[in-house]
Parts: C-alpha cells; structure tokens; sequence
C-alpha cells in the first residue's frame, strides 16, 4: 500500500506530486476546542517515516516529509514536533556529552531523523494558528525565523525562552533565545522577564538590561532596578532610600516577600556603590507596622518576618537590620528568645530570661525549627553557656521482657502452630 500510495501522480496539488498527496484532504479540518491533533491515520505516515521497517519506502517516505506543503501533512509534524520540543524531563543520550536537555529532538548533541526532516521541510515553520500554541515557538527558534515568534502569546513566550536557555540546546538556538528575549513585542513580555529578573534569573536580568524593560507596576521599578544593577536609574527612581516601602505599595501580580528580602539582603554582600547600600540599609531599617490593616501593612509584616527568619540563620545584614531596627517578631510567637540571643541583643535577653530556663524549654519543644550549631557559635563567641537542652538518653530496654527473635505467638486466629494452621 506504501509503494502505491507514493507513486507520481500529476494531479496532485501537493508536493511531491504522488498519490499520497493527491488523496489526502486539502483543508486540515479545525477542531472545536483545543489544539488540531490530526488525523490519526495521517500521523502514523510521520511514525512510518522513523521506524518503517522496509528502510527504502522509510527514506522515501522521510524524502516526501522533507519537502511537502500538504496541510495534513505538515499538521501531522507539527503534533509530533510539539510533544518533543515541549520541556520535559531530562533525556538520556540526547545533549551531548557532559550536558542534559529536557528537549527530546537530539540524539549525542546531532539531529535525530524526525529533526531532520523538520529541518529540510521549506513550508515550516508557519505562523501559529493560536497564540499560545507556545509548543510550536522552538521551531522559528531551530530555523532562525524569529519574524514569527510576534504572533505568539509574548508573557508566554517569555517564560518558555528562559526554560530553553536553562536546558542544553545548541548554541546558535540558545543565540536565538536571548535576541528574541530582548525583543518581545508587548508589555506583557517585558513584564515577564521583569518579574523573572526579580527572582534572581541571570538572563532575564541581562535581558531586560539590554532591553531597557520595566516592571508594569511602578511601585516595583526602584528594587527592580537595584536587583538587576542599575544603579544610575536606580537612584533616579529611589531619591529617598525608600525602595522596600514603594515595593510594599505594589499591586498584583506581586512577588513574595521573602523572595525580595532574600533578594536584597544578598545583593548587599556583594561590591555595592556606597550611596546605594545606605539607602537600602535605610529603607530595610524602617519597615515598621503601619497598625491600619492594609495590604502595605501586611507586605510590611512579610517583609519583617523574612529579616527575622535570615537573623535566626546568623546572616550578617539580616542581624544588623534586626537590632538597628528592634524588629522582633510578633507578640505570642515563641521566636523572641532565640532571637535575642542569636543576634547577641544580651542586655535584652537577660531581662527576660536571667537563668535560661525559657530559653531551653523553647528549644526543648521546638529545637527542630533551628540549627544547634548557630547557638553553640553564638555561645562560644559570646563565652557564654550552650543553651541547647541536654539529650535525653534513651528509654533502656529490659531485655528479659522483649520477646526473643525466634519466639512467636502460642496462637493465630484460634490454631496453635502445634497444631493444623
């Protein structure tokens, strides 16, 4: 059936011109939901050409895909082209040598047969039926036609460019990646690489450097700008060292709060101009309640807590800030201790626990939520007592009263094993 179906045929108005192509449906038949997924039957032509077990009709079948503009034919590419680009886990012997891909389209770091085909076929790739087809955005990336990628959803795009920037794919896709990152064409895009570059993303933050993107919100621009090293536009945006109580102010979509301070306290270990680490440790020193319930009020709240969390791990700024600042956590929470005295505020310790009972009760009961070396270097800094409580040795066991290895029950389920079980 194979060899007749790819017989010439001149009345066909597909390439090549056989039977094949004369005989399947001209308009690929839209679906009512979802993504078209193909005739079955013509999908299993895409599978023949990669595993057809007679290897002539399987290198012609493969020589027809390479070059046909059929619709259903191309349709038929596209789906299986979609699964395999799409990031999934991490394939074995696919990257080469040393590296891993979650892009399934490579065999060693070479194009498999099914690349090769897509690769040669002159009619793809095509504009995407539908904006968020973004399982489709690696083939105008694989054929440099970066003219299509506009047409995709641009947020979307974003975030699947920097998945494929952080898997093995060849360096001129990877090239491709970061000219189309600087290069979206909507707000929404840059907005994506923004909020990415907050997060700590390298190549978002070098991408929307390039780009000149900003945050949508812009109440985000001043830590924006500070996380991604701006500082000349940094302190244009943020004259008066306020740039975590404008980030507080922010509207949706936002992100977390630890995340910003985690940010922000790492960025202060590193060669910071001296005008700009004051202003920040300013701005992180002054993160007090506002008391009115409001959402800055509650970002306020998240921001502390974070400070907090950072101090009880003995990070540096994260001290600092907390005894500067007299942030302790919020009454009624068993924290304030062990804070005290990681932080070395003594003076303020010893009002409150003279003798360090309530200080071990709380380490008794909750010593799983801290490290005991951070008290035993506070300690000795300090040439004070460990406070961790003493293990508790363990229950001993009578021996004469725990059942022997060998022994077993007289009975199970009414029957002796004297007798018939």
């Amino acid at each position: 059936m194979l060899e007749f179906l790819l017989e010439a045929d001149p009345t066909s108005p597909y390439q090549p011109q056989v039977r094949l192509t004369a005989c399947l449906p001209q308009v690929a038949v839209e679906p009512p939901l979802g993504v078209y997924v193909g005739d079955p039957k013509v999908r299993e032509l895409v599978d023949a050409a990669l595993g057809f077990p007679d290897a002539e009709l399987r290198q012609r079948l493969a020589d027809l895909l390479s070059v046909t503009d059929q619709p259903g034919l191309l349709d038929a590419l596209e789906i299986k082209f979609r699964s395999r680009a799409r990031p999934g886990p991490t394939y074995a012997g696919v990257a080469p040598p040393g590296h891993e891909t979650r892009c399934d389209l490579w065999l060693g770091g070479e194009p498999d047969s099914f690349l090769e085909i897509i690769c040669a076929n002159p009619h793809l790739p095509r504009p995407p039926a539908k904006p968020d087809d973004i399982d489709l955005a690696l083939l105008p990336l694989l054929k440099d036609r970066l003219d299509l990628l506009p047409a995709f959803d641009q947020a979307a795009l974003a975030q699947r460019l920097q998945e494929y920037l952080g898997t093995w794919l060849p360096e001129q896709v990877h090239d491709r990646c970061r000219r189309a990152l600087r290069d979206l064409s909507s707000r929404e895009g840059a907005a994506a690489v923004c909020d990415r570059a907050l997060r700590g993303d390298a190549e978002a933050a070098a991408a929307a450097r390039d780009a000149g993107y900003r945050p949508s919100d812009p109440a985000r621009v001043p830590v924006f700008l500070l996380l991604t090293r701006q500082f000349v536009a940094y302190r244009e945006a943020d004259p008066d060292g306020r740039v975590l109580q404008l980030a507080c102010t922010a509207g949706e979509p936002r992100i977390n709060e630890d995340v910003i301070i985690r940010r922000v306290l790492a960025i202060l270990s590193t060669d910071l101009p001296d005008d700009v680490a004051a202003a920040v440790r300013r701005s992180l020193r002054d993160l007090g309640p506002l008391n009115n319930h409001s959402l800055e009020d509650v970002r306020r709240q998240g921001m502390r807590r974070a400070i907090l969390d950072r101090a009880l791990k003995l990070k540096r700024e994260a001290i600092a800030t907390v005894v500067d600042a007299g942030y302790l956590p919020e009454d009624g929470e068993p924290e304030k201790l062990p804070l005290l005295f990681l932080t070395e505020q003594f003076e303020r310790y010893d009002r409150e626990d003279p003798d360090g009972t309530k200080l071990r009760a709380v380490l008794a009961e909750r010593g799983h939520e801290y490290k005991r070396k951070h008290f035993r270097v506070v300690a000795k800094r300090a040439g004070r007592p460990d406070p961790w409580p003493p293990e508790e040795p363990a229950p001993s066991r009578d021996r004469s009263s725990a059942p022997h290895a060998t022994t077993w029950p007289s009975s199970i389920t009414g029957h002796t094993f004297g007798g018939h079980l």
